[in-house]
């Protein structure tokens, strides 16, 4: 009995057992979950029992992205930029190295000529631009005198027309260029007070001060070429500039000298202020610097440009034996010298094949004129228009219309000739004819009758007679 009772509570057990086994699986997983997952769990909501037995597997949202703050990027700091008396860099010995480098600079005759230029910081330009243009001429050197920030209002500072004497001593120069007045912008300061700038007693003080330096220079028996100052950036100082242009002219004229006006070299159509402009080859070119004022070395070379054609006038530029360019007797051989005549001249042409390929216009560009032959005999227009003399007729073309010279008669003077024996008559015979008599005019056939009746002894002469009277009217 005992037996049955254990076995029948061993079944019940078991039962039991079975029975719980499910759900004590199922609490032990969830107890041992986040022992396994915790890092996962740590970011999702946390699970309850609900949702493990009755949700759905849960969708774990992906781990929300962490931002980095960005990484500063440290600039490598630019090296220094090298000044023009840096010793350069060594080249190799290719061709293309030595294309670049700059010509060797002439070295200039012991008697070389001297263009002086005097003045301020644009004169300084000036006289750079002008070493660039007589830098290959052995025969004329620049020198210079610049007092950067001088001009003829501060004589307290530097005193041109005093101190000019003495260097034109010391250099003698074959022509002195000025170019001053970019710094006078400001008043004159006097013993008596402060003269305003462009006031009228301002005016007559610095036109003063403008004839002394001119009437020093002269005085050395230098030639004087006064360079104008350009238009700048602002427009209230090249407005300025342009009245001080106006003393400058009058002050070179009064000695003689020479002034010229680089005005239209610096400003557009409308004579505004440009930075840009074409150069001495006609491109376009930068010219001042970005203050407005200073100039570019493309604006150092036009500024000399302007400069040059008067100070050559001073200059002598005939060529010295030493410098004079010896021709081989090979070059002399093949020069040959332009040809006289003159191609509307001509009379006949070449004839020209019709598969010649000179007939496409090959050589010539479209809308392009050939340039014009040097000829020393004039064209039959300039004899027209220049000379006033008629273009005689070519002989056989079409359009001579002068008269010919009377010549012999084009038929054969022999009798024999087949159109004479025809009775036909031969010209010479026509021109052996005598012209006809003209014929008279009515008087002077009466009066001719009148004479051949008086010939023949006819009285009619006397006059008509009178008719017989009538018998009985006596």
């Amino acid at each position: 009995m005992i037996q049955r009772q254990d076995s029948k509570s061993g079944a019940r057990g078991r039962r039991l057992w079975r029975s719980l086994t499910p759900f004590s699986c199922l609490l032990i997983l969830i107890f041992l979950a986040p022992c396994f997952g915790g890092a996962a769990l740590a970011q999702e909501r946390p699970r309850t029992i609900l949702d493990m037995l009755f949700g759905g597997q849960v969708k774990s949202s992906p781990p929300p992205e962490t931002r980095r703050a960005p990484a500063r990027k440290t600039r490598k700091s630019s090296p220094p930029r090298r000044s023009s008396t840096s010793s350069p860099k060594p080249t190799s010995s290719s061709g293309s190295s030595a294309a670049a480098q700059p010509p060797a600079a002439v070295e200039k005759s012991a008697d070389a000529q001297t263009v002086l230029v005097l003045g301020d910081f644009m004169a300084d330009g000036l006289a750079d631009g002008l070493s660039k243009v007589f830098a290959d001429n052995p025969n004329i050197k620049v020198e210079s005198h610049i007092s950067g920030s001088s001009g003829l209002v501060r004589d307290d500072h530097y005193d041109w027309p005093a101190s000019v004497g003495p260097i034109l001593d010391e250099e003698k120069p074959s022509v002195a260029v000025v170019m001053i007045g970019s710094n006078d912008r400001q008043s004159i300061m006097l013993p008596s007070g402060s003269l305003s700038l462009r006031t009228e007693a301002w005016t007559d003080e610095y036109r003063k001060r403008a004839t002394a330096l001119a009437e020093a220079i002269s005085s050395k028996g230098v030639p004087l070429v006064w360079v104008g100052v350009p238009a700048f950036k602002f427009e209230r100082m090249s407005e300025d500039m342009v009245f001080f242009n106006g003393i400058y002219g009058q002050a070179a004229a009064n000695v003689g000298g020479e002034f010229v006006d680089v005005w239209d070299g610096f400003v557009d159509a409308d004579g505004a202020f440009v930075f840009d402009g074409p150069d001495l080859s006609g491109q376009p070119a930068r010219l001042r610097n970005s203050d407005g004022i200073t100039l570019t070395n493309a604006g150092k070379e036009k500024l000399a440009f302007f400069a040059e054609k008067a100070v050559l006038k001073h200059l002598d530029t005939s060529a010295t034996p030493s410098s004079s360019v010896a021709l081989a007797p090979d070059a002399l051989s093949t020069m040959r010298l332009p040809p006289l005549a003159s191609a509307a001249n001509a009379t006949s042409k070449p004839s020209v094949a019709f598969n010649d390929p000179a007939l496409d216009g090959g050589d010539e560009l479209l809308g392009g004129t050939r340039p014009a032959a040097l000829s020393l005999e004039p064209s039959p227009r300039d004899r027209l228009v220049v000379l006033g003399s008629p273009v005689e007729g070519i002989e056989g073309r079409a359009d001579n219309f002068s008269w010919n010279a009377k010549e012999g008669a084009v038929a054969p003077p022999t009798p024999a000739a087949s159109i004479v024996a025809r009775g036909s008559v031969g010209l010479d015979d026509l021109s052996r004819h005598e012209e006809p008599k003209p014929m008279p005019s009515l008087d002077e056939a009466i009066v001719e009758d009148w004479a051949n009746q008086a010939k023949d002894g006819d009285q009619s002469l006397q006059g008509p007679q009178a008719p017989p009277s009538e018998p009985g009217k006596n």
